[in-house]
């Protein structure tokens, strides 16, 4: 979804009158998450809607995109476990380098 389209079809007032189509909406909420220019768009939208008496606040899809930081604990730990065996591996590269570099 690009800017033009989002200008072109009043998307930030056709989202807060809910006049978007479902595909049409989780399009631009997902561009939402990525832009803050079409963020601040559309709180100026809402604004304006709020001051000629027709506030309408924003409520995001229920599936809508998830949040990274909500892992389940065995996701944590097998994070955590990756970047432990990434780190080691990176140590033992160095290592070895070190030690080719050293016998030349």
């Amino acid at each position: 979804m690009d800017h033009r389209y989002i200008d072109e079809h009043s998307l930030a007032e056709g989202y807060l009158d809910r006049r978007l189509a479902l595909e049409e909406r989780r399009e631009f909420e997902a561009h939402l998450v990525v832009c803050e220019e079409c963020r601040d768009r559309l709180l100026l939208a809402e604004m304006f809607h709020a001051r000629n008496g027709v506030p309408k606040p924003i409520q995001l899809l229920e599936a809508g995109p998830q949040p990274v930081t909500k892992l389940k604990p065995w996701g944590l730990t097998l994070f955590f476990a990756a970047a432990a065996v990434a780190t080691a591996l990176l140590l033992v590269v160095v290592a070895g380098l070190l030690r080719w570099f050293k016998l030349r």
